[in-house]
């Protein structure tokens, strides 16, 4: 405590007794004025960030035995996240790639596993990503400007979030204001045609118990083109992609092939837009509170994938997506037990107008290499081009999907005891609609609630249905252990699948403090992942291929996708900086891989082949590493006043950030393929740096630096199977900085200027589909600067 601190309250603990001993008024002291320089601004940073994702009680971080990452409102802000992906970029040891593919949007890897398809996304603790979806699909179109806080857990959260927390938990706490009256306000340009605006709005009524919280909120982000970076003679070359027997002369003379003007065997490449909307509303009174939200999102549909399978050309061609989340809940606090009942529901189509220009996609080659070794000539050989064409690519092809998925969760967290307690509770899944499909000739509208939908002659295939027959409820429980040194938590879920069968997903975590500064601690943990509505409808049976009469049927995966984790990690906390490492382990087993296609051995007059989703046999992947993260205190605090445009006697304040994490791994992938020594799309190496500097109260300039090293292609599993000629195993090494500059007018208005990849280096992402459709290079955007301002009164 501060001298004058001490000075100050000693005085108020004197002051009355002074004043009630004395009657004279002459021995009273003149009052004075409180001066600005006399208080010491309340620094959140230096206090103890907290955290609910890994227990479903807010904790402190350093009390949890788990690897968890926190980014609050004041850094969303002041590095100028807009998406999740902008999040997770910043995130350690995470591996982003925007754009991604139009299906899932910006994909991202956390420790080897595609996190849009095994992380959990939530918003308030609910979870947001359709069962219609193949992915998370990730845009600008989720609240990331009105978080409090976004909570990154690593590691397998089964135990107490079920299905899909294979490889952690990403959580969106939205704000909650305490004045009567909160507004923000966003606009921002770029390059590209950028431009994005942002609103919100809220406050409080009442008082006491009866105070009614509200907000609602906005954005519409939109770019007229992407500036993919990358050497367009290699990546998009068409002759670059020729798997099978194919010549250059074969798609030259496809209908839907566009050459650009000067040279036929180069494709014209149209520019690339994109764009999002959110609506938004929240409302809590008193334990009830009820949250809306309406997420659009528009992606070209040719994004991560060659122009030997999808047309670059057509600008239309885009998957047009809407994400509607709904969620009712009653709170009630007693004096040692919490409850906590949630009702929420995802509605997600995608319009039916969303449509694909193909060329030579995945499917169309299955069918031709299965039909190919019957056909002799090249006369018989474009005949049977021209078939397939004409069955899945001929003009545009219309994407049509749509699910409702209903959730009820009731869980309670009890007091045993000062140092022991209780969470426990379950949950009831049920979902209606249509996975996402492609490749049809007329626009379709998915129905949510007919079993038996099978729109007449759609060709190539009628869409599948699926229903509620198979509602997945759950139950959890965990036990939790604070002692002066030693905290303990053990627990897990049980989950039922009437399809699939019980599934248990245990859990463990052990946190012992040395001293004051030093933690040790531990956990292991299972996490699953049922076979999805998208796998399942995009997973077929070619039949009666050496009859005229080409046949698709739906086949169905059977099994569940299991993680295995185990991490144990050191803290040492000092006040004005923190060190931390953690070791991982993680392994998995019956990962699904999209592409394959497999012969069936069936009566001798006729073969059957599988084509798609498979769950590849016996441990699929093994991925271990170490990850060390160093970080100063956060030791400014902006002083809330109106600024003067002088800049004398402005101090300096600084804190750095620094993350490297480093990995290794082997995937393995059924006998038709051979093992890897390395994770797909992982980098061996991770370095991640962030530098933040204010000029006294008026300037604030960030600084950080990505590297990663090179990683392998997920296109050598398929290199001799589709004999595709050029392959690039290994993508390179890169490093990209990035910089934001923001000056303060007020204490409520700033403008700000961001650069993204400000030296225009060569960026790369991560493979779109893991098929013989991705870019031989998955580029990704080139510089990126905004110029931005923000209004903000709370």
């Amino acid at each position: 405590m501060s001298r004058f601190a001490r000075l100050l309250f000693w005085t108020l603990f004197l002051a009355p007794h002074a004043f009630f001993a004395q009657n004279d008024s002459t021995l009273l002291l003149e009052p004075e004025a409180l001066q600005q320089q006399h208080i010491r601004s309340r620094n959140v940073a230096l206090q103890n960030a907290k955290a609910m994702s890994a227990t479903r009680s807010l904790e402190d971080l350093n009390q949890l035995p788990f690897s968890v990452w926190t980014v609050t409102a004041e850094d969303i802000l002041r590095y100028g996240f807009v998406t999740l992906g902008d999040v997770l970029r910043a995130a350690p040891g995470i591996r982003v790639s925007q754009p991604g593919n139009a299906i899932e949007g910006e994909t991202f890897l956390m420790r080897g596993l595609a996190g849009n398809q095994y992380v959990k996304v939530l918003i308030n603790d609910v979870p947001v990503k359709p069962t219609g979806a193949w992915g998370m699909p990730i845009g600008a179109q989720l609240p990331i400007r009105q978080a409090e806080r976004i909570e990154v857990v690593y590691g397998p959260m089964a135990a107490i979030y079920g299905d899909e927390a294979c490889a952690g938990v990403i959580n969106i706490i939205l704000k909650e204001t305490e004045r009567p009256v909160f507004t923000q306000a966003d606009l921002s340009f770029g390059n590209n045609g950028y431009n994005s605006l942002d609103l919100t709005f809220g406050g409080k009524l009442g008082k006491d118990k009866n105070v009614f919280r509200f907000s609602f909120y906005g954005s519409s982000t939109v770019r007229d083109r992407t500036d993919l970076y990358g050497d367009y003679q290699q990546t998009h070359e068409i002759t670059s992609y020729k798997p099978l027997d194919f010549k250059s002369i074969d798609y030259v003379f496809n209908p839907n092939y566009r050459p650009d003007s000067e040279d036929r065997f180069k494709p014209k490449l149209s520019p690339i837009p994109h764009e999002s909307r959110l609506f938004g509303a929240n409302f809590k009174w008193r334990g009830l509170y009820f949250n809306y939200h309406r997420m659009l999102r528009f992606d070209h549909m040719a994004l991560g994938r060659n122009p030997f399978s999808v047309s670059w050309a057509n600008p239309s061609n885009r998957l047009a997506e809407r994400v509607e989340t709904f969620s009712l809940g009653f709170n009630r606090a007693r004096k040692r037990r919490t409850t906590h009942n949630t009702f929420s529901a995802i509605r997600y189509r995608i319009d039916n107008t969303s449509n694909t220009t193909y060329l030579y996609d995945q499917l169309s080659l299955a069918h031709y290499k299965i039909q190919r070794p019957y056909v002799i000539g090249d006369s018989l050989k474009y005949a049977l081009l021209d078939t397939v064409f004409q069955r899945y690519a001929s003009n545009e092809r219309y994407a049509v999907a749509g699910s409702l998925d209903l959730r009820f969760e009731s869980r309670s967290h009890y007091t045993l005891s000062p140092r022991l307690s209780l969470d426990a509770g379950g949950q009831v899944n049920s979902s209606f609609g249509v996975g996402l499909t492609t490749h049809h000739k007329v626009p379709i509208d998915a129905r949510l609630y007919d079993d038996n939908y099978k729109p007449i002659e759609m060709e190539p295939y009628a869409p599948v249905s699926f229903s509620a027959s198979d509602f997945r409820p759950s139950l959890f429980a965990q036990m939790q252990w604070r002692g002066q040194r030693f905290y303990m938590l053990a627990g897990g879920s049980l989950n039922l699948s009437a399809e699939y069968g019980l599934v248990p997903a245990p859990r463990a975590a052990l946190l012992y403090h040395i001293d004051s500064s030093w933690t040790i601690y531990s956990n292991a943990g299972v996490g699953f992942r049922f076979p999805s509505a998208y796998a399942e409808a995009n997973s077929f049976r070619f039949y009666e291929t050496r009859e005229n009469e080409f046949k698709i049927i739906n086949g169905r995966l059977k099994d569940t996708e299991t993680t295995h984790s185990f991490e144990a990690g050191v803290r040492f906390i000092r006040r004005t900086y923190s060190v931390s490492g953690a070791f991982f382990y993680q392994k998995a087993y019956n990962l699904m891989r999209p592409g394959y296609l497999t012969e069936i051995s069936t009566e001798p007059s006729s073969e059957e082949w599988s084509y798609g989703f498979e769950n590849t046999p016996g441990l699929a992947m093994t991925n271990w590493g170490i990850q060390m993260l160093y970080s100063t205190k956060k030791g400014y605090q902006r002083p809330k006043k109106t600024l003067n445009l002088k800049f004398n006697n402005a101090s300096v304040h600084s804190w750095i950030e620094f993350y490297a994490q480093y990995t290794r791994g082997k995937e393995w992938f059924g006998s038709a393929f051979p093992s890897t020594n390395e994770v797909r799309n992982q980098p061996r190496w991770t370095t991640q740096m962030r530098m933040f500097l204010s000029f006294g109260s008026k300037a604030e300039l960030m600084l950080s630096s990505n590297r990663q090293t090179s990683v392998l292609s997920k296109a050598v599993t398929y290199k001799d199977l589709w004999q595709r000629e050029t392959i690039l195993e290994h993508y390179p090494t890169f490093r990209s900085w990035d910089m934001m500059l923001r000056f303060y007018l007020n204490e409520h208005f700033l403008v700000y200027f961001q650069m993204q990849n400000m030296f225009d280096a060569e960026l790369t992402g991560l493979d779109a589909t893991g098929t013989i459709e991705d870019l031989i290079r998955p580029v990704q955007q080139g510089r990126l600067m905004r110029l931005g301002m923000n209004y903000n009164m709370n």
